[in-house]
């Protein structure tokens, strides 16, 4: 009998397989994707610390991001899980809080930016660390001839989303190239916008000879493909 009760204690005080995930990897691996949600797929997420409900051990947990939670300090969550009477819609039923550190890429000034200024590759440069604040994708690569400063930077600032003003692709009044294709011929011709857009927008184009107005989508910076109804 003896030794039968220690054998019990050993598998007892026996430590987890190797190859089995911790009981709380699920709430993690849910924090993580909703956290890239917000901040963009390239964002990489890393949840150093995470106080669950006792007892909590849900394998098809749900996660919402509390609306004030910032990067930075202590960030809670809601819990929830699938309810099966409800047709599958999430009951949320617990809470966490959570440590979260994101890297993402963003831009840094390299030299003094002044308000209303459009920033240049050589106002800034492309970094990645770990950046505070909201839980919303900061502006990158993408930015650069298209973002105006909102208020004067020195060098080496790091520029959140409300720093910048994204300038649209292709702004009203501005000279556009207009491309229409046409059983696959294709031709090109010099229109004017009317309205302003980003990538994938549609907008109004004018001909500035015949004053006629057409539809037309935006492909980028000052290119229109012409919408045929």
């Amino acid at each position: 009998m003896r030794a039968l009760i220690c054998c019990l204690v050993l598998v007892a005080a026996a430590p987890a397989r190797a190859d089995e995930p911790p009981p709380d990897a699920a709430v993690r691996d849910a924090i993580v994707a909703a956290v890239r949600a917000r901040m963009g797929e390239g964002a990489d997420v890393a949840v150093a610390a995470l106080r669950l409900p006792p007892g909590w051990s849900r394998a098809d947990v749900q996660v919402r991001p509390d609306p004030r939670a910032v990067l930075g300090r202590p960030m809670r969550f809601s819990l929830g899980t699938p309810s099966a009477r409800r047709g599958g819609a999430i009951r949320w039923t617990g809470a966490a809080e959570a440590d979260v550190q994101v890297l993402v890429e963003h831009l840094h000034t390299t030299r003094a930016v002044a308000r209303g200024d459009i920033l240049s590759g050589a106002d800034v440069a492309v970094v990645r660390h770990a950046v505070e604040g909201p839980l919303r994708a900061w502006p990158a690569a993408e930015a650069i001839d298209r973002s105006r400063a909102l208020r004067d930077f020195g060098p080496g600032a790091c520029l959140a989303r409300n720093s910048l003003a994204v300038v649209s692709l292709v702004r009203a009044g501005q000279d556009v190239q207009a491309i229409a294709r046409v059983g696959g011929i294709e031709a090109e011709a010099r229109m004017v916008a009317a309205d302003n857009g980003d990538k994938g927008s549609v907008i109004r184009v004018v001909n500035p000879e015949s004053r006629r107005s057409i539809r037309a989508r935006v492909v980028a910076a000052g290119v229109v493909e012409v919408i045929h109804d």
